[in-house]
């Protein structure tokens, strides 16, 4: 299991970078170290579609790797199957969720469509609006899922917004990168079978480990469970 350097250590070496260039950055170099191993995750996500039943939990035991791989540990397809196993039912709360919304946001689109009043155009638009910014929420709810004690859809699609609402300018940067990556892979197909999905899954937990960071949490996460380990050590030690 190989280690990296995670993001403190990064930014400690790179402060002329703005910081959503440093996760990009970061991204792509894990990415191209792990190459072999991110194409096999790639295969392995592709024939878990293929199953249909399989896919979403596939694809969540991609982020569960993608979530180690951040914190610098390099795992493969044993970790994989692990976090499919682990959040199998979770990931299909997440697909049935994203089909409502998708049925909701076209059904109203192509409604819409169907009027002629020039106030029609307006909602056409506003739904389109709304469905590009549940996508990028999309972006950062699976990592965001994947960091949660709780492990609750609800909670990392809100954190998610959040985040969207806390950094707008860090979300515009990583999410488009993210959007391109996507197009690339879609128009030239080759990186589809190469890794790009596992860079763009990457992409995602680094950005969402990187908003921790700079939001102060995962050090005030860290000092409460520093607490909570002494008070059990100190109820172990003077018993009762």
């Amino acid at each position: 299991m190989k280690k990296r350097g995670g993001p403190k250590e990064d930014v400690a070496g790179r402060p002329d970078w703005p910081v959503p260039f440093q996760v990009i950055g970061w991204s792509l170099r894990d990415w191209w170290d792990d190459w072999v191993n991110m194409v096999v995750l790639n295969l392995l996500l592709w024939l878990g579609w293929l199953t249909i039943v399989l896919g979403p939990p596939v694809t969540f035991g991609l982020y569960y790797v993608t979530k180690h791989l951040a914190r610098g540990r390099a795992m493969g397809p044993r970790t994989l199957l692990e976090g499919g196993r682990r959040y199998f039912w979770q990931s299909w709360m997440w697909l049935l969720l994203n089909l409502i919304v998708a049925l909701v946001i076209g059904a109203n689109y192509f409604f819409y469509a169907s009027l002629e009043p020039a106030w029609a155009n307006f909602m056409q638009a506003a739904f389109v609006l709304l469905g590009l910014a549940w996508l990028v929420v999309q972006f950062y709810a699976i990592p965001y899922f994947m960091e949660q004690e709780e492990k609750r859809i609800s909670m990392a699609l809100r954190n998610g917004l959040y985040t969207i609402l806390a950094a707008p300018g860090y979300t515009v940067i990583v999410a488009s990168t993210a959007t391109l990556l996507i197009g690339l892979s879609v128009g030239t197909v080759a990186p589809l079978f190469l890794g790009a999905p596992c860079l763009v899954a990457l992409l995602g937990s680094r950005a969402v480990l990187e908003r921790l960071d700079s939001f102060g949490i995962r050090e005030r996460e860290a000092v409460r469970k520093e607490r909570l380990s002494e008070g059990k050590g100190e109820g172990e030690t003077l018993p009762d």
